[in-house]
């Protein structure tokens, strides 16, 4: 190899380390990128009570898909859209979400690296174009009327060795900042809505009605084996003369089913078919379709030959 040669190759070799130390070496962070700290990420938006959407998208690893909820103030209705539109107490919650998100500051900066974004879990979730299954954010949208946005926002991974603390990237935005968080978001179903399904006192219920029956899911018959009616007076539960003098009703048992009455919670639900309670109505002369049918029993309810809806 000659002298020339040589020096091509050491120079060629001199570059290419040259560009891997350039390309491995810490990223120096202008001043510039402090400028902003400690201010509000929403200045425009001061007042929680103009809120009126609530948009909070999530990621399911397991599954790679994004899971919704919202809730909104449609006509002077809260209504959860993502659960069937089903009615929410939604105001004061709102106002409570909104109220948070408006303390919300760039209290410290962390990276304006789009590779960084993975690894501190702000990718946004609605990003279909992104390849990752992981590093997805939760993304929160609030809007005030005529679906205004009020404030829109990725949250991401917990901060280490920082409490309360959560890397929060603008979706239209590289920069990430470390965020005190102190806002009450929940995606909960429940924790919008009046949960409890009764609505009754348990000390009220001085009466209870026991069916005890089977159904024949193929014949569509009803074997109705028992019923006891149980009364409370002056305190104490009887049955409908059944029980011998010298033996009483179990208070602990029958109290702890009204407990459990009392306590039924509504966790999730489902539309009801749409003109299902007229077809009932009309049951008896046929007027219910298969589909009904089959959706009433693919739910747990049966329609009997009697005409009888009983849940099974």
């Amino acid at each position: 190899m000659s002298e020339t040669q040589k020096t091509i190759t050491f120079g060629i070799g001199a570059l290419i380390l040259a560009l891997l130390a350039l390309a491995t070496a810490p990223r120096l962070v202008s001043p510039d990128a402090f400028l902003d700290r400690g201010e509000p990420f929403f200045p425009e938006f001061n007042d929680p009570n103009v809120a009126r959407t609530l948009s909070v998208l999530e990621f399911d690893e397991e599954t790679a898909s994004a899971r919704p909820f919202q809730v909104t103030n449609r006509n002077g209705l809260w209504i959860i859209p993502s659960h069937h539109n089903y009615p929410a107490d939604g105001a004061d919650r709102l106002a409570q979400t909104a109220a948070g998100v408006i303390g919300i500051t760039r209290d410290d900066f962390r990276s304006d690296n789009l590779a960084d974004h993975e690894a501190l879990g702000v990718l946004d979730p609605s990003d279909e174009a992104a390849t990752s299954l992981r590093g997805r954010g939760t993304r929160v949208t609030l809007r005030g009327n005529n679906e205004i946005t009020l404030a829109d926002f990725i949250i991401g991974n917990q901060v280490e060795d920082r409490p309360n603390f959560r890397f929060v990237r603008l979706p239209d935005q590289k920069r990430v900042y470390a965020v005190r968080m102190d806002i009450n978001l929940s995606t909960t179903f429940s924790d919008w809505i009046e949960n409890d399904l009764l609505l009754v006192d348990q000390n009220s219920i001085n009466q209870l009605v026991l069916y005890d029956y089977a159904i024949d899911e193929r014949t569509l018959t009803i074997n109705d084996r028992d019923t006891v009616t149980l009364k409370k007076m002056e305190g104490a539960w009887t049955d409908d003369g059944r029980t011998s003098a010298n033996r009483e009703i179990d208070a602990a048992k029958v109290g702890g089913l009204v407990a459990a009455i009392d306590g039924l919670a509504i966790v999730g639900v489902r539309p009801k078919p749409a003109g299902l309670s007229s077809s009932l109505q009309r049951a008896a002369e046929g007027g219910i379709t298969r589909g009904e049918v089959a959706s009433l029993q693919s739910r747990g309810y049966y329609l009997t030959r009697d005409g009888d809806l009983r849940s099974n």
